[in-house]
């Protein structure tokens, strides 16, 4: 995959003029519940997409990237940058300015700038967007397609025990743990973006292999028109 500076691109992005409704685009979200592999889906949809991809739109994937070069953008390690962009915005900046005296950083802030970096992505197009809120800041964007994956809690649990080396109690815990952790995000993002639905196609994993999932969300994408 090639690699893409996406604090360059961003700024890049502040002046230039925002591009036609019908200039945006193709690309493709994805949502899921911890434990739900979404971004194997996403490798996979990517294989599938390149096959057929022109010269010069390769498509790209996107999710840790994008917390990666936030964190070269702003001084702060990208763990911290992840852990208090989802939490409650109580002692937020406080403790930002105690790590960097000269960014007065908070949570909302970073959310707000991931938002930005993923709607670029989205408007540039040939982009597959893992997690990071990224459905709820393209809602409003034409020529795309959201994704959410989820599944009972029984399969998930099973499929963290054996991806982490735990017993089952230990990989219910640490879904409980990840869920606690998302619900404030989760609720916010509905506030702010009351897209009902919220997503155009839903997959339960626990029905489908991750392979059918990616070659259906190909199809959806030709039935939308959004590949050729």
């Amino acid at each position: 995959m090639a690699k893409v500076d996406l604090a360059d691109h961003m700024k890049e992005r502040r002046t230039a003029p925002g591009p036609e409704p019908e200039e945006c685009g193709p690309f493709v979200t994805i949502s899921r519940q911890y434990g739900c592999h979404g971004f194997s889906v996403g490798l996979l949809l990517l294989e599938l997409l390149n096959e057929d991809a022109e010269p010069g739109q390769a498509w790209q994937i996107y999710h840790r990237e994008i917390l990666t070069n936030l964190a070269e953008e702003t001084n702060i390690a990208e763990d911290v940058l992840d852990k208090e962009r989802r939490a409650k915005p109580r002692l937020l900046v406080d403790f930002f300015k105690s790590l960097n005296k000269d960014k007065k950083v908070s949570g909302l802030q970073i959310r707000n700038r991931i938002a930005t970096i993923i709607r670029s992505l989205a408007i540039d197009g040939h982009a597959i967007l893992i997690g990071q809120g990224g459905a709820g800041a393209t809602h409003d964007l034409p020529n795309g397609i959201s994704v959410r994956l989820e599944a009972p809690l029984d399969w998930r649990v099973k499929q963290i025990a054996f991806r982490d080396g735990l017993n089952d109690t230990e990989a219910k815990l640490r879904i409980k743990a990840k869920e606690q952790e998302r619900e404030y995000l989760r609720k916010m993002y509905e506030a702010r973006f009351p897209r009902r639905p919220a997503f155009h196609l839903v997959y339960d994993c626990s029905v489908f292999s991750l392979a059918q999932i990616a070659q259906q969300i190909v199809l959806a994408m030709k039935h939308r028109k959004l590949l050729f």
